[in-house]
């Protein structure tokens, strides 16, 4: 519930939009507008009857699936996306940015599903649509590539996504596309320190350290400006490990440059939950101990917060849920852990900072003989899977 002590808020929360923060310093206004998903779907359906081309055919089904997922009507925004794949896969010669956005969007809200073979499968045709109409050193191929190695990341396979990293760096280097090169070796660095937070070895903690001083010693030429990210990555290893010298140095850089326009994150704990039903899966033994005991289906929340000027995260709270809300405990600790780098005053203004909101959604991955039977079971480690609905 909102309290009014808190905010007064105007959650029309019917599709994907930034939200408009109200210049006024006696109260803090949110208004999110959106059109009504009584509107795109009739849109949908006007398009799908007249015959239009598949451009826009994808254009309406784009609208309507995202309002139906901030609905929390998952699977029929997965149906909805399905289904224009059905009427529209065979024009991704003519029209591969389109299909492209089109397999993107189904990845996505399957991975909110715990669908990780259609996420899988999704991600990879999504890169097959791109390679198979554009030139092979296309930015959109790379980052195409990169994302494939992101699903990688979140499937677990993370030496794989580790190499693919570093191969897609290699050959963006070799095709004059600094950038793309930057930003996956960044991927990488960012890799590297969640294999030291989670497994907490010496070995992992000092694989990380080196990885980003040897980036922050020699950035790839031509993407300077992306040192500042692998410096974000120092500080949060640094934080975590008791100084804050570093995060505060960075703070007090951006603040003497006037600030960002936008919110700029420099350090966040990260979600802290699993850890017991991983042991219990682990452990092995009876099959009971490889049964999901959580329930992740239809288990959303979207969480508002403030960014204040000076960087720190005010508020965090739920503003709109499904089912119960009992595993978000963890969600709101980290994000107020959050750090972001000072706003500009211009972008500030007289209001308390940016209002952000975001949707975590709280899943597992089906899998097959998860108890020795061919029924699918949903995994016994829960995850948590998370969107941005302020931009």
């Amino acid at each position: 519930m909102l309290r009014p002590h808190h905010l007064t808020a105007i959650l029309l929360l019917t599709g994907i939009s930034a939200p408009s923060i109200a210049q006024n310093e006696s109260k803090r206004e949110i208004v999110v507008t959106a059109r009504p998903l009584k509107d795109t779907e009739a849109d949908l359906k006007a398009c799908i009857a007249r015959k239009c081309p598949p451009d826009q055919d994808i254009k309406a089904t784009l609208a309507h699936a995202e309002n139906l997922f901030v609905e929390g009507d998952y699977r029929d925004a997965r149906a909805t996306l399905a289904n224009a794949l059905g009427r529209n896969r065979k024009h991704k010669g003519q029209f591969p940015i389109e299909v492209s956005d089109l397999l993107r969007a189904n990845g996505n809200v399957a991975a909110h599903l715990g669908e990780s073979d259609i996420y899988r499968l999704s991600v990879l045709d999504m890169r097959d649509t791109l390679k198979g109409a554009l030139q092979p050193n296309d930015y959109r191929v790379f980052g195409a590539e990169i994302e494939v190695a992101d699903s990688r990341l979140k499937l677990g396979y993370l030496e794989e996504a580790s190499d693919k990293y570093l191969e897609i760096e290699r050959r963006a280097l070799l095709a004059n596309l600094p950038q793309i090169a930057a930003i996956a070796r960044l991927r990488d660095l960012s890799l590297r320190v969640q294999r030291a937070e989670t497994e907490k070895t010496a070995f992992r903690k000092k694989d990380a350290t080196d990885a980003i001083d040897l980036f922050l010693k020699a950035p790839t030429g031509g993407a300077e400006e992306f040192k500042i990210v692998a410096e974000v990555l120092k500080s949060r290893m640094d934080r975590k490990g008791g100084d804050s010298a570093t995060t505060d140095k960075l703070i007090a850089r951006y603040a003497a440059l006037g600030g960002t326009v936008n919110p700029v994150l420099l350090h966040s704990d990260p979600i802290a939950m699993n850890e017991a039903q991983a042991a219990r899966a682990l452990a092995g033994g009876s099959d009971l101990n490889r049964i999901s005991t959580q329930v992740v289906e239809k288990r959303w929340v979207d969480i508002g917060f403030w960014i204040g000027a000076d960087g720190k995260v005010d508020e965090p709270e739920i503003l709109r849920s499904q089912g119960d809300t009992d595993w978000t405990n963890a969600v709101l600790k980290a994000i107020k852990t959050r750090i972001y780098a000072p706003l500009k005053a211009a972008r500030a203004g007289t209001a308390p900072g940016v209002y952000a909101i975001e949707r975590y959604s709280l899943t597992a991955q089906y899998e097959n003989d998860v108890t020795g039977t061919r029924i699918r079971q949903r995994s016994p480690i829960a995850k948590i899977e998370r969107i941005d609905l302020t931009s």
